[in-house]
This record gives C-alpha cells, sequence and structure tokens, in this order.
C-alpha cells in the first residue's frame, strides 16, 4: 500500500507548519516564505477520494481532518503519505512539507472506520529511506498523528508484528489491527518504562502526560519529545525462529549496541491478559531498559542553532577564504579527510548555488572514550537544500558543544571528528544474474553475504589524487586485511601484504569479505554493532587507527525481492551491447515493491582483458530516483568488450547493501 515519493510543486523551503494561525518556527536559517497559499499546497495533499461532506447523521457536513509531523529526530521532508482506516480502505494521501516535516490531509471518508492507520515514506538527514507508521484510535473532527521512530516502536508493540506487515495487509490482520484501538495505552505505558531514563534525561517530568502519538504541539525543533527521538535507536528484527522482534538501543553508546530486546507476539499475548503487572517477561535481553545521555540531551536543545548561523553565512556570498576564518569555523580542525579550508570550499559552493543546510540529526557520538551520559564530540547530518525545499546532498560533519555567553553566537561549534580519511564498514550482499533476470547457478554460493570494507583511497577536492597507498583493517575476530590503491574512491583489497596498488576488478571482492570466499571472517564480524578497526600512514603525516562499527547485522538470507531489478527484465533481456549506445533503465517496479529501499548508484564493468577491465560508476542524484539514462560507453582504443556486466546497489533503512550483478550476453 506504499505510495512513491511524490514530486514536491515548487515552494519556499523555510515556510512554516499549517494551522489557522500561521507562524514562522524557529529553525535552522529558514528563508521567508513566499506566500501562504505555496505553504498550504506544498504540506497539503487531499483525501484520497474527495468526499463532498454529505451529513450522514452525525450533525457534521465537513470531512474530518488528520495533521501531524513526521520527523527521525530532524523533520522527514517531502515523504509521502497514506492513510488507511480499519477497512483496509485508503481514506487520505499526502507528503509532508520539505522544511518541518508536517502535513494536513481532509480525509476523503465522511465517516471512516477506526481505528485509522497512518504510513509515511521519505528520505531522513541520513539518506536512509525509512518507512515509518502511526494510528488513530478512535475519529473525531480533528486529528494528530504523528509519525517518528517512537510511533513504529508503540505501534510494534501494540499489534504484536511489524508495523508495516499490519499495514500492507489490513484484512488479513484485522485483529491486530483492533488491539490500536484497545491495547495502545497499555502498550504505550510499557513502551515509556523501556525508555525511562531517557524520558528524564529529555527532562520530561510526567511521564504519563506523554503522548507520543497525538501531541498537536509537537514540532521537530529539539524540542523535549524531540530530542527523546534523538536520543533513541529503534529497529526491527526477528529471533532465530523467525518471531518479531523490537530493538532499542542509546544512539549515542558507540556502535549503539542492542540493550533492549522485546519479543512481540509475547508481549502481545501478556496485554491481553489485561494485567496490571508491567510485562517485562516479554523482553529477552539482560537489559530491562536503554541507557540514557544525561547530560548531552539538555544542551542538544540549541544544536540548531548551528545550522542556522552556518545558512546565515551562506546567505551573505563569503568567498572560500572569508568563510575559513569566519569564527564558525575557529575550532574545527578536519572531519573524515575534510580540513577546514576544504570544508570552506564547500559551504561557498553552497552558497554560491544557493543552497542552505535543514535541521540537525543526530547520528552517533565519535568518543574515542565513552563517558556515560556525555559526548563531546556528536556526528550530525543535515539535507542539503534549494530554496523549493529539494533535498541535493547530505551534510555529515562532527560538533561539538560550548556554552556562549554571546547573543547571537551559538553553543554548539563545527568541530571535526580528527579523523584523517573516512572509513566505514557495511553489511552487504550481492546476488548474481544472467541478462534475463534469473538467478546464475554454479559453484559458487548465490547470494553472497560480507561486509563492505569502506576506506577512502582518494582526495574529495580537486585535483583528485590519490589520498593513501596503503592500510590494514582488523576485523573483531582479530585477521587483518591488506588493503591498497587501486585508482578507485575506495581502496581495494589486496592478497600481497604491503602492497601499495592493486588493480580493480569491478567484482565485489575489490571491497568486501564475502562469508562464503574469506576465512578470516565469522560470525562475529556480522552481527550489528562489531567494532572493526583500520590502520594507515597518510603520506607526510604520522600513523593512525580508526574504528568503525557496523550499523545491522549481515543480510545472510534475504529475499530475491529484495535485490534491485530492473523493470524491462519481465519482458525482454539485458543485453551488453545496448551499452554501447546508451538508453535508460527504470527500477519503478522493485522501489514500489521496496518502500523501504533507495537505489544508490549504478557500475558498469566492461573488458577485453579481465585482467584491466573498464569500470565505470555513477552516483545516482536525490532525493529518490527510479531511473537513469546512460550514456553510451566506449572502451579505450574503441575496442569491442567480450564481456559486459551492469551492476545495481541499493540500500534498506539500517544502511545495508544490495547488489544486483547483471551478467550480460551480447
Amino acid at each position: 500500500m506504499a505510495q512513491p515519493l511524490p514530486t514536491m510543486p515548487a515552494s519556499p523551503l523555510h515556510s512554516s507548519r499549517p494551522s489557522t494561525s500561521l507562524r514562522l518556527l524557529p529553525a535552522a536559517g529558514r528563508w521567508l516564505s513566499w506566500s501562504l497559499a505555496f505553504a498550504l499546497v506544498a504540506c497539503g495533499g487531499g483525501g484520497g477520494g474527495g468526499s463532498s461532506g454529505t451529513d450522514t447523521g452525525t450533525g457534521s457536513t465537513t470531512p474530518p481532518v488528520l495533521s501531524g509531523v513526521a520527523a527521525t529526530g530532524a523533520p522527514l521532508g517531502s515523504a509521502s503519505v497514506t492513510v488507511l482506516d480499519a477497512s483496509g480502505a485508503t481514506v487520505g494521501t499526502g507528503s509532508t512539507h520539505p522544511t518541518d516535516g508536517s502535513y494536513k490531509i481532509t480525509l476523503g471518508k465522511q465517516s471512516p472506520q477506526a481505528p485509522l492507520l497512518v504510513e509515511v515514506r521519505g528520505l531522513n538527514a541520513l539518506g536512509d529511506m525509512v518507512l515509518l507508521h502511526s494510528a488513530v484510535p478512535k475519529t473525531s473532527a480533528s486529528m494528530v498523528a504523528n509519525v517518528s521512530p517512537l510511533s513504529e516502536a508503540l505501534l510494534a508493540l501494540t499489534v504484536g508484528d511489524a508495523p508495516g506487515t499490519v499495514f500492507n495487509d489490513v484484512a488479513g490482520n484485522s485483529s491486530a489491527v483492533a488491539l490500536v484501538g484497545t491495547q495502545l495505552a497499555a502498550a504505550s505505558d510499557f513502551l515509556k518504562t523501556l525508555i525511562k531514563s531517557n524520558i528524564s534525561d529529555a527532562k520530561i517530568t510526567d511521564a504519563t502526560t506523554l503522548d507520543l502519538l497525538g501531541d498537536a504541539s509537537f514540532a521537530a525543533n529539539k524540542g523535549a519529545l524531540d530530542l527523546l527521538i534523538e536520543a533513541l535507536r529503534v529497529d526491527l528484527g526477528s529471533s532465530s525462529a523467525g518471531a518479531p522482534q523490537l530493538l532499542l538501543a542509546n544512539k549515542l553508546k558507540p556502535g549503539a549496541p542492542v540493550e533492549v530486546v522485546v519479543d512481540l507476539p509475547a508481549l502481545k499475548a501478556e496485554l491481553a491478559k489485561g494485567s496490571s503487572a508491567t510485562p517485562l517477561n516479554a523482553v529477552t535481553s539482560t537489559l530491562k531498559a536503554t541507557t540514557g545521555a544525561t547530560t548531552l540531551l539538555p544542551n542538544a536543545a540549541s544544536l540548531d542553532e548551528l545550522p542556522a548561523a552556518i545558512n546565515k553565512m551562506l546567505a551573505q556570498g563569503l568567498s572560500a577564504s572569508a568563510i575559513s576564518s569566519h569564527s564558525l569555523l575557529s575550532a574545527f580542525t578536519v572531519n573524515d579527510s575534510r580540513d577546514k579550508n576544504s570544508m570552506a570550499l564547500y559551504f561557498a559552493d553552497l552558497a554560491s548555488k544557493n543552497q542552505q543546510l535543514g535541521r540537525f540529526q543526530i547520528v552517533a557520538c565519535l568518543d574515542d572514550v565513552f563517558a556515560s551520559g556525555n559526548c563531546t564530540r556528536l556526528q550530525v547530518s543535515a539535507y542539503v537544500t534549494d530554496s523549493a525545499g529539494k533535498v541535493l546532498d547530505i551534510f555529515q560533519t562532527t560538533v561539538n558543544y560550548l556554552k556562549s555567553t554571546t547573543a547571537g553566537v551559538p553553543s554548539w561549534r563545527l568541530y571535526g571528528n580528527g579523523r584523517a580519511l573516512e572509513f566505514n564498514v557495511i553489511p552487504m550482499t550481492v546476488a548474481s544474474f544472467g541478462g534475463d533476470g534469473s538467478l546464475k547457478s554454479g559453484t559458487t554460493v548465490n547470494p553472497r553475504a560480507g561486509v563492505q570494507l569502506d576506506l577512502q583511497g582518494q582526495t574529495l577536492d580537486a585535483p583528485i589524487t590519490s589520498a593513501l597507498d596503503s592500510g590494514v583493517v582488523q576485523t573483531p575476530n582479530g585477521f587483518a586485511i591488506a588493503m591498497a590503491y587501486c585508482a578507485r574512491a575506495r581502496m581495494c583489497i589486496t592478497k600481497v601484504p604491503g602492497a601499495t596498488s592493486t588493480t580493480a576488478t569491478g567484482q565485489a571482492t575489490d571491497y568486501a569479505l564475502l562469508q562464503d570466499s574469506v576465512g578470516w571472517i565469522g560470525g562475529a564480524d556480522a552481527q550489528r554493532s562489531a567494532k572493526y578497526s583500520v590502520s594507515f600512514t597518510p603520506p607526510g603525516s604520522t600513523a593512525r587507527t580508526q574504528p568503525a562499527y557496523l550499523r545491522a547485522e549481515v543480510p545472510v538470507a534475504p529475499a530475491t525481492s529484495r535485490f534491485p531489478m530492473i523493470d524491462e527484465l519481465a519482458t525482454s533481456a539485458l543485453l551488453g551491447r545496448q551499452l554501447s549506445f546508451g538508453r535508460k533503465y527504470s527500477w519503478a517496479k522493485w522501489a514500489a515493491a521496496n518502500p523501504d529501499m533507495r537505489m544508490l548508484s549504478m557500475r558498469l564493468v566492461q573488458a577485453t582483458d579481465p585482467a584491466a577491465p573498464s569500470i565505470r560508476e555513477i552516483k545516482l542524484a536525490l532525493p529518490v530516483s527510479t531511473e537513469q539514462t546512460l550514456g553510451p560507453s566506449v572502451l579505450p582504443g574503441g575496442a569491442t568488450p567480450t564481456t559486459s556486466e551492469l551492476w545495481l546497489t541499493a540500500a534498506d533503512s539500517q544502511g545495508r547493501r544490495f547488489q544486483s550483478r547483471f551478467v550480460l550476453n551480447y
């Protein structure tokens, strides 16, 4: 039932949430609204069916209105919204405002059957496609359903399953839907016991009055409820037996390891008993509540002062040299190889294109030594948008809190993580297909699961040159993997210890430790929060060691449908000779079937000599695309390739990569 992301009309980037009295929210350097009418168009959406307001006997001729805010800490802008009633009928669709994540929909049914279910699909400030749900237990003329990871957690606890599963088949899950009207309050009380430390840290003094779904005053502006969302990592998983689980963690612990695991069917059964006792027996983890961030969260209330100040600087149109000496960069050192001058060039480029930053979303704590309740280096992320609210890029950096006593000077400052190069480890799996879209058979396991080692190999700014000759990655199990420069943006794995160069093949083995082919990766290496480290010596510098953590577990046995697929494979095969002429590729059908995923990139690998292939990477533009036109591919010297492969890479909401490799005939 998920809807594709809408194409937003040109709208003011920084107009306010629509209400009976239009007001400007304090925001990250927001530009002024062009017109009230534009703001309302951007945030509206209309009900599915366009009710004429016929009186049904209730005395009212006005269709009911549903509003709310979608947020993941920062606003979830330009996201699609779908509303179902208890019969499974679509009673409203719309989209969230590109700036503040608010929405307002006039429903298409005069008397929709309660409860109502709400689904929001959009791109968060980290660049992940997220699919979140909320609900309205009882209908009225005016209703509020805020949508966030917390509403997702609450619904999961209420229905005893992943909310998306219920939303996709309301008729087949009618008993679970009915629980939204009867068990929502009990599930909310239980959730509050699991996150009690976070509630306290967010300075919410009376948890009994905390409404996780229907607070009409909620805004994604680092208020108490928004900070509560920021402090938590919420995921859905399953046990070894396949039972759905809710996973909760303190986002600010290194790697955000799972702290609370709730068996959802078990909790559903306990809540049905109606006992006044807290059903902690449904918690299968040792911890019965998440840990907190006591010192950090109150300070985080002023976090959005910093992007507001950055946007003010951008609006002044300063040169790179002027930005480099600006007070906002006075404490900045280096962040994943981007030093102060490089950061100034980046900001100057944004200013020249009339682009600005959205609100910050907290990503993680980057302190080398974790101090309970505090964090001195905070990784944050934000949209980069144009004046119409279109997301063009994702900005990430590291900030530090320094309480300011000067009016107009932000309490937070750009600081940097002190890391000379970017290093990440990414759970991934790759499936090999023929040109007709069928899984290839053979001696190799297919799909193949593993961990992608993402170590920066080239500089960020022109001229692009080598940033590193070699490095060594150490796995959680203690084995070491040699890496070398391969004339690509990222380093390649090499079989020659100490090698300072190698040749990229275009295959997954360039960058991934695959469980079926490398003996130095085991179960512990594939688990969420597994800690890897890399050691290297940048040119002209001293030796460095820095860590990275897996965001999620490696997807060992994913469904074939999760791998990105080209639409035309339903009727005809892809051919290698087509690459020589250029053409448009579409994956709209796959995207509709996997609304929690987005396509990241395409790769062409062609060769006359397999030992020296031609590799062409195409990074797809934001916010979300379902098609891409590729120009003709030409090998050096006009040679005719003997082998051609098309690769598609997609990611789910937890950052796991799914790669499709198509081996094409001519």
